[in-house]
């Protein structure tokens, strides 16, 4: 089966980059707030770090630098657990262009 990570499927370019952000999903019609980090930002999606448990598919929001009036939304299109620990890594793809 092929990574869907590949370098050959991405539209543009990834940059590492570790800035911590906070996930947005509803729950039972509340918005819940979950604290993440990035691992690569590119122009059209991020790599995440998040103890959450995310479903590929599904519709997330991303707070940067504490403004919570706007969350950036994206859609999860792959998740794996990291190693043996709490942690999830997800590719998250913007639905949205996001603010410079």
């Amino acid at each position: 089966m092929r990574d869907p990570r590949s370098a050959d499927l991405r539209r543009s370019q990834r940059l590492p980059a570790a800035i911590p952000i906070r996930l947005v999903v509803e729950s039972e019609g509340f918005k819940v707030e979950h604290d993440a980090s990035t691992v690569d930002v590119s122009l059209h999606g991020v790599n995440v770090r998040t103890r959450l448990v995310l479903l590929p598919g599904e519709t997330v929001g991303i707070i940067t630098k504490g403004d919570v009036r706007h969350a950036i939304s994206a859609r999860v299109v792959w998740a794996q657990r990291a190693g043996n620990d709490l942690w999830s890594i997800a590719g998250l793809e913007f639905l949205e262009t996001p603010p410079a």
